[in-house]
């Protein structure tokens, strides 16, 4: 019971504080300015990605999110930077898109906290254009195997107060289990504690 409460009253707020720390705020700049055409958000968040959007090369934006606090917050940012946009209340593993829906599609610190993740990445492959391009960053498996244990210890908590994220994702090996061709990818450790802050990030493209 306590759990579902701090679930649904808490925890949005404290995700969306924790989001807008200035290491996050530095890898979204890496990454967001390069969307363009129809694009699709993942996880929106609270939208605080719009901030990085070049704005003359979107035509349009859509986004799910399944909290309902911090999909009324991603309205409000958008609002502020006059952006219209088209999100609805839904998990990532079941999207309500046509096939070849999308230029763009963005994953901003997502990927940790999807239950189906293989689902979702599948979903994400066939709305997208077969030109198109996925964005991410990510937080996830550090390659230093003794930080890699301590995320596998700290997942039960992180889990309970992050709205299930996992430390440990193997970001690039979704990726290319879903049939996905990385163009880029970059990783390091951003400020704070090792086993919350390996971050990978870049561009792929879904394999013809």
């Amino acid at each position: 019971m306590l759990q579902k409460l701090y679930d649904k009253y808490v925890c949005p707020h404290l995700i969306n504080y924790a989001m807008q720390m200035k290491p996050f705020r530095k890898q979204r700049e890496k990454v967001i300015p390069s969307a363009s055409g129809r694009v699709l958000e993942i996880g929106i968040g609270s939208g605080l990605n719009f901030n990085y959007y070049n704005k003359e090369n979107v035509s349009e934006v859509f986004a799910v999110e399944p909290d309902r606090i911090l999909l009324e917050k991603a309205q409000q940012n958008a609002k502020i930077n006059n952006i219209t946009l088209n999100v609805q209340q839904l998990k990532a593993e079941e999207l309500p898109f046509d096939n070849n829906s999308f230029d763009t599609i963005i994953s901003t610190y997502t990927m940790c906290s999807i239950p189906g993740l293989s689902s979702a990445m599948s979903e994400i492959k066939r709305v997208m254009k077969p030109n198109g391009k996925f964005l991410f960053s990510e937080h996830g498996k550090s390659p230093d195997i003794n930080v890699f244990k301590w995320q596998k210890r700290m997942n039960g908590i992180q889990k309970r107060l992050a709205g299930g994220c996992h430390l440990d994702v193997d970001i690039p090996n979704e990726i290319i289990k879903a049939s996905f061709k990385l163009n880029k990818i970059d990783s390091m450790y951003v400020p704070g504690p090792k086993f919350l802050s390996y971050h990978y990030w870049g561009v792929a493209s879904p394999l013809k």
